[in-house]
């Protein structure tokens, strides 16, 4: 330490006085300390100060996560149509089957209308409505569109009832069931020529296979996602339901004796 005032060495031990220029040092001493306190407490409150600043910065990252964490848990859910309560079964039933094949033509966009050509059988046109079922619908359009269905077969026939194909190797992922014991309002009934999706016993477990309503099931009405409905070629679900069947492993004839292939299922729209 130097003195204040010759700044020369000091000796140890707090002499009062320099001995060099002979300055009273009791107030320097004080003077010394209370800097020395200062310093101290202005160290402690810059500790302070950057402990705050280190947890609001923390605080905030906090905050952005957790909102990241629900804008990013949504991203991928598209917002579902509105269910069409309004829906009449009499217009549907006035519209299905009442055009003819020719009545489309082949879209290179996706649409409602979809057509499905059965090998050796014939043609059939049906009308998909994203109202009263989106996520079947959805569904549907995409593997269309990825041309999923070429080749899949009818490997269920049951005259009286219903046909059912769409079966293929790969996994995909299940989509909900769209229908009242799914707490889903659907009033697209199983009435012959209605289109509505497969599923096992597991209520949202539909992936690619769906049938086609050969004649009315009203017990269906409420357990599956009916979807759409066959706008022309209904004769070829009848020709379909006229081949020969073997019986599958619960006892049912239900397996078709002969190949019912799906050649291809496009887009079409009206003319």
């Amino acid at each position: 330490m130097n003195c204040p005032k010759c700044h020369k060495p000091l000796p140890k031990g707090a002499p009062r006085a320099c001995p060099n220029c002979k300055m009273e040092l009791t107030n320097f001493y004080k003077m010394k300390e209370t800097r020395t306190q200062l310093e101290k407490e202005n160290s402690k409150s810059a500790k302070i100060r950057k402990l705050m600043v280190i947890c609001a910065t923390a605080a905030v990252l906090c905050v952005l996560a957790l909102i990241a964490v629900l804008v990013f848990s949504h991203k991928d859910e598209e917002p579902e149509a509105p269910v069409s309560e309004a829906l009449s079964m009499e217009q549907v039933q006035a519209e299905i089957n009442s055009k003819s094949v020719s009545d489309f033509t082949p879209s290179d966009t996706p649409t409602d209308y979809v057509k499905l050509t059965v090998r050796d059988f014939g043609e059939i046109v049906v009308r998909l409505r994203p109202d009263v079922a989106p996520i079947s619908v959805r569904n549907f359009k995409d593997l269309v569109g990825r041309g999923f269905y070429t080749l899949k077969t009818f490997h269920r026939v049951y005259p009286g009832f219903m046909i059912q194909g769409g079966m293929g190797e790969e996994v995909l992922t299940p989509i909900k069931g769209e229908f009242q014991s799914n707490g889903v309002a659907n009033p697209l009934r199983h009435v012959r020529g209605v289109l509505s999706m497969a599923r096992t016993t597991v209520k949202d477990s539909a992936t690619s296979q769906f049938f086609l309503m050969h004649a009315d099931n009203p017990s269906l009405d409420g357990n599956y996602a009916a979807f759409g409905y066959i706008m022309a070629g209904l004769e070829t679900v009848d020709k379909i339901c006229e081949i020969p069947l073997g019986t599958n492993d619960r006892g049912e004839q239900s397996v078709p004796m002969v190949g019912v292939i799906i050649e291809s299922a496009v887009f079409v729209t009206p003319n």
